[in-house]
């Protein structure tokens, strides 16, 4: 067999190498490519790699501030630890402190309790001592204002009496003795009988008790009956009042009252002078003033002129005024005075309530 000529082993290398170039140029076109596409991706996973860390950067900056606050409060409660801690040790101290307090305010209740009882003993003696001696100073008041009640009674007495021992006796001497003197000394014995009457029934008065006999009368009608019923002099002018009203009352009483407190009027102003009675009509009550023209009454005796046996005048039994202003206040109503000019005044109520009808014993 022939040999190659060394032509066609050139042509045939030249084919060889351009084969071989042709695919390592295509190897090389893919790798290319591919390498390319390689490129993209990193570039890509690169830009999410410091999309990532930007964010983990972020992130961490954010966990460095929240960490410095943790160990801020880390701190802060490592400092108030240590302030409980103190303080704890403080209360400690002072509970300490507070039991043995305990233990000496328990000592001294104790002992307080048991002073305490003893004075408890004490005051219930001493109770008893002071309404003893109480009751024996009632009784003792009680045996002075009937000694009193009683030498005044009999010294207001001793005068009428008197009188009609020594008319008695001027009659007895003169058993032809003319009618008109007869007449005289009659008028004696009345006045004088009047006079006892009048002081024995201020005291029956004050000591007697009784209930209202209540009923509607008018009030101007009692005013003329108490007026009715006094002396009234002829220096003396008596103005009424012109009004009138209803009231449910004791009409006796009330004539009473007005009969004292007019007689009274009268000797303050030395029989001459003028009383004026007026009526106010307040709804639900009524007023009733009696205003003299006398020369008053001084601020230190107003205070004292209600009081029982209470009097500025020579006779009289001090209890008219002290009867007058139970038996309004039986009634439900008050009693006062002003003075100058002397003006009473006495506050009733219309309607008297039930509860009004129980009597003071020391009333009509």
């Amino acid at each position: 067999m022939s040999q190659p000529q060394p032509e066609q082993q050139k042509q045939s290398l030249v084919e060889d190498l351009s084969a071989l170039t042709g695919r390592a140029f295509k190897e090389l076109d893919a790798t290319r490519y591919e390498l390319k596409e390689k490129e993209q991706r990193l570039t890509i996973i690169a830009n999410e790699s410091m999309e990532k860390i930007k964010e983990l950067s972020g992130i961490n900056h954010d966990l460095q501030g929240k960490v410095g606050f943790l160990l801020d409060i880390s701190a802060s409660l490592n400092k108030k630890n240590d302030e409980l801690i103190r303080a704890n040790l403080d209360l400690e101290k002072q509970k300490f402190h507070y039991d043995q307090m305990t233990q000496d305010l328990k000592s001294k209740l104790d002992h307080v309790l048991a002073k305490e009882k003893e004075l408890s003993m004490q005051r219930d003696f001493l109770a008893k001592q002071v309404d003893e001696k109480t009751q024996d100073l009632i009784r003792a008041e009680k045996f002075t204002v009937i000694g009193e009640l009683a030498a005044r009674l009999a010294h207001d007495l001793r005068n009428p009496l008197s009188i009609v021992k020594n008319t008695m006796d001027i009659m007895r001497a003169k058993p032809a003795m003319r009618i008109d003197e007869k007449l005289q000394h009659f008028g004696r014995f009345d006045r004088a009988i009047q006079r006892m009457t009048h002081q024995i029934d201020d005291v029956l008065n004050f000591v007697k008790r009784s209930d209202l006999m209540l009923q509607q009368t008018s009030l101007l009608s009692i005013i003329d009956g108490a007026i009715g019923n006094t002396l009234i002099p002829i220096g003396v002018k008596i103005s009424k009042p012109s009004t009138d009203v209803q009231i449910n009352c004791d009409s006796r009483k009330l004539e009473a009252v007005f009969s004292n407190m007019l007689s009274n009027a009268i000797q303050s102003m030395d029989e001459n002078g003028e009383v004026k009675i007026r009526i106010i009509d307040l709804s639900y009550s009524v007023q009733i003033e009696i205003e003299d023209t006398g020369s008053g009454i001084s601020p230190e005796i107003q205070s004292k002129i209600f009081d029982p046996l209470f009097t500025t005048r020579q006779t009289g039994t001090g209890l008219g005024l002290s009867i007058c202003k139970s038996i309004v206040e039986q009634h439900g109503g008050t009693l006062s005075v002003k003075s100058p000019p002397t003006v009473f005044t006495i506050r009733l109520p219309k309607n008297i309530t039930p509860k009004y009808e129980v009597s003071n014993p020391n009333t009509v």
